[in-house]
């Protein structure tokens, strides 16, 4: 049978560096084609290659048989030939509504006037095919993350699409939204349609998958059927060599605390929240999506406001009113969304890690030279792969953007670092030199660490301590040498219940 689409020997590069190798890669009809790899492997250039973001420098791309002329690819006559991508990084329009989202390329037009009640309509009956309920007059930025992935998949499904390409689309969805996608899945393939899926959840891969692809270093190392893989060998394809998964032991000696909240409460939390932070210690907090983890991430780092609660800092009571107060008091947020919240994506490597450093300057001189030594050391030592340090950020892998920002607190030489989901999409090495970097941070003894995460196993890996929430209240204390996964997902579904 004739394949829905032929890419072959796509090759492209940035800056004089090769990310792409003359990749060759197909999809089937009624397919779900994974697409894995490294941050920096060259998946996601490989995508917007196809989605006529990027123009390639080499190769060919055949749909439905027929050879695409590539002379004048963009995403228009992408989207007009039926290859339609859902982005890992939202490409939605937050101060519009989810109708108008939605209806942004085909608003129903009546006598020049927009006809809102067909908006509208149109609107239910797309969210109908997701199962997702929400109103079609929200403001999309009003909407948590994991509803703007729903949406996003909601805007690509509205299209006549051919080709779907979904770029680690339940990142950020719940188990529920994550199942209701796969029976979405399952629709569109009877349907004839295919989909090429980027996932680092591994686990995910043989439940959605019929065949995997693995790239590495800008080439496909191999296809396999994903009924015959074997979990091991795809991560010994993807990195090059056995990493093992095991809880690297740390022996943790507390010290005195270094952060204190107590009785916060603002409308985001079902009861008060109390807790504390030791130095050398990482803190991990953990729940269910919708659990409150952000909004407390939100509420400590002083972006939401709090009706009540007290806080202190180094023994001595603090008020945090804002992020320019935290950050004045040392303390450092890589918030959920990198892209959207922690990055200057057209920016320059150096810029954005000296960005934070540079804003508690007043008024005194300051280096340009000292500053880009600096950085470029601090470039090396957690290991940024870029072109150089004038790169524009947003030309970077998810892995590489992470340490970005990570390198922006290190700069800034902050206390206390919240992390917020900070290996959201990104791969298995990469997730290795994380957790690397954020036990070196609390390694010194001064420093602490609170790791926000929806992924209960790597909480298990990292935390000397971890808390559970679930609806907006903190529920138990664990000691993660002592329990399980099961032990947390069990207190994860108390919905507020503190544990007795």
């Amino acid at each position: 049978m004739e394949k829905l689409l032929q890419v072959e020997g796509v090759a492209k590069s940035f800056f004089g560096v090769s990310v792409l190798k003359g990749v060759d890669f197909d999809l089937d009809h009624g397919e779900v084609h994974v697409l894995l790899g490294e941050n920096g492997a060259g998946k996601s250039t490989l995508m917007k290659i196809l989605s006529g973001a990027y123009q390639l420098d080499a190769g060919s791309i055949t749909l439905d048989g027929q050879k695409l002329d590539l002379s004048a690819y963009g995403p228009r006559t992408a989207e007009d030939l039926g290859i339609v991508t859902v982005y890992q990084n939202f490409h939605l329009i937050p101060h519009l509504s989810v109708a108008e989202n939605l209806s942004l390329a085909s608003f129903t037009h009546g006598r020049g006037l927009i006809r809102w009640e067909s908006v509208y309509d149109h609107a239910r009956e797309v969210l109908s095919r997701v199962d997702f309920d929400i109103d079609p007059r929200t403001k999309v930025r009003a909407l948590p993350v994991s509803k703007k992935q729903m949406l996003e998949i909601a805007v690509a499904l509205s299209k006549n699409a051919k080709v779907l390409i979904m770029d680690e689309p339940t990142a950020a969805l719940s188990r529920r939204e994550t199942e209701t996608l796969f029976k979405i899945i399952g629709d569109i393939k009877a349907r004839g349609i295919g989909i090429i899926y980027i996932s680092h959840k591994l686990e995910e891969v043989k439940l959605i998958g019929d065949r995997i692809t693995v790239m590495r270093d800008g080439v496909k190392v191999a296809t396999v059927t994903a009924k015959d893989a074997d979990l091991d060998m795809i991560i010994g394809l993807m990195i090059g060599k056995n990493l093992s998964r095991s809880r690297q032991a740390r022996e943790a000696v507390p010290g005195d605390e270094l952060f204190r909240a107590v009785d916060l409460n603002n409308p985001n939390f079902s009861a008060p929240i109390s807790f504390g932070v030791r130095k050398g210690e990482i803190l991990g907090i953990t729940g269910l999506v919708g659990s409150g983890k952000t909004e407390l991430s939100r509420a400590v780092f002083g972006v939401d406001k709090l009706n009540n609660g007290r806080m202190s800092l180094g023994g001595r009571p603090v008020r945090i009113d804002s992020p320019k107060q935290a950050v004045r008091l040392g303390i450092g947020y890589l918030p959920e969304d990198r892209d959207a919240d922690g990055l200057c994506l057209n920016l320059g490597v150096k810029e954005n890690v000296s960005l934070v450093y540079l804003s508690k300057l007043k008024g005194l001189l300051f280096s340009i030279t000292s500053e880009r030594r600096t950085v470029s050391g601090i470039v090396q030592s957690i290991g940024i792969k870029c072109a150089g340090l004038s790169q524009q950020v947003k030309y970077l892998s998810g892995g590489n953007k992470q340490k970005v920002v990570f390198g922006k607190w290190l700069f800034a030489g902050c206390r206390l670092l919240i992390l917020d989901e900070p290996t959201i999409g990104i791969d298995v090495g990469a997730r290795s030199e994380i957790y690397g970097m954020i036990r070196q941070f609390v390694d010194g003894g001064e420093r602490a660490v609170v790791f926000i995460s929806s992924d209960m196993d790597e909480v298990l890996e990292v935390a000397d301590r971890i808390l559970v929430m679930s609806g907006g209240a903190l529920v138990v204390e664990l000691d993660p040498r002592l329990t399980t996964k099961q032990e947390i997902m069990k207190y994860s579904l108390l919905a507020g219940k503190t544990a007795g």
